[in-house]
């Protein structure tokens, strides 16, 4: 069986199969998440017509077995796994350990399940059942791992886990090929380095660009975050250039494969860089 650790909005890791916990049979909707079909009729035609296919929001049941040595013991625990899976503070993640050591993480928050089930069934003296239900508005399941790579026309950078590319300090272009080794698309945060100007990021395989239509000089930065529910770009001291990109210019993702980049930048220096970052995406842990 999986190893399965909640981490609360602050970070505090705790593990589901320790001293007071343990993780039951029967845990639930940890896979593949729900799938729903945007259809429409068509006039005079049998069957409908497919528009989109959706990925919904999942949540993820998981069986908890609560033990201590007394019932003074019981409440106390029951009352700090209250506080541990307190929705109000924001997400937090369920971390799952596969058997080869593969590591997952899920964005969610506690649903249900610590109402407080009394029957003789979930109850005992010195024990408590429950059945946890977190709620994953997003329903892919993370790389603990940040995969980093970083273009220089200096020397070049430390980062994980690829070797860097330089750029031509002539037009400061560079050619690369990211794997996106996950199950879906995913979003990646860029960071350019000044000096530069008139920045174009591309994905030759999916055809899509960032055109950024400004100038940096040395020391100033550019971030800019691509994922749909962020969707930024700001220099570094955190003022908006969002309209700083031209009209064809999207803020696309990495398709699951290979992708073909190219970047661009003008009058760069050896103090000049391009790094990108992304965790890749799964359909299960």
């Amino acid at each position: 069986m999986d190893r399965m650790y909640w981490i609360d909005s602050n970070g505090t890791e705790y593990e589901l199969n320790d001293v007071d916990f343990r993780v039951l049979d029967g845990m639930n909707g940890r896979f593949m998440p729900p799938i729903s079909f945007i259809e429409e009729e068509v006039p005079f035609q049998h069957g409908t017509k497919l528009r989109q296919v959706k990925v919904n929001a999942r949540d993820v049941d998981i069986p908890l077995y609560i033990e201590t040595n007394s019932p003074l013991e019981l409440r106390k625990t029951i009352r700090n796994t209250l506080k541990m899976f307190n929705p109000l503070k924001g997400d937090g993640k369920l971390r799952s350990i596969a058997p080869d050591g593969s590591q997952r993480e899920l964005y969610c928050r506690y649903s249900t399940g610590l109402e407080g089930n009394e029957d003789n069934d979930s109850k005992g003296t010195y024990w408590q059942k429950v059945i946890l239900v977190f709620r994953a508005f997003d329903p892919y399941w993370y790389d603990t791992i940040t995969r980093v790579e970083t273009f220089t026309t200096g020397k070049p950078a430390t980062f994980f886990p690829f070797f860097p590319l330089r750029l031509s300090s002539s037009s400061v272009f560079a050619d690369a090929t990211i794997d996106n080794t996950g199950d879906v698309e995913t979003y990646p945060e860029w960071i350019i380095q000044g000096p530069g100007e008139n920045i174009v990021i591309r994905n030759q395989t999916t055809r899509d660009a960032i055109f950024l239509a400004t100038f940096l000089q040395e020391g100033e930065s550019i971030i800019i975050d691509t994922h749909p529910k962020r969707k930024t770009v700001k220099k570094g001291d955190g003022s908006n250039l969002f309209a700083a990109q031209t009209e064809e210019s999207s803020l696309w993702p990495l398709q699951e494969g290979i992708n073909n980049i190219r970047i661009e930048m003008g009058n760069a220096t050896s103090a000049s860089s391009v790094q990108i970052s992304y965790r890749n995406r799964y359909w299960g842990p």
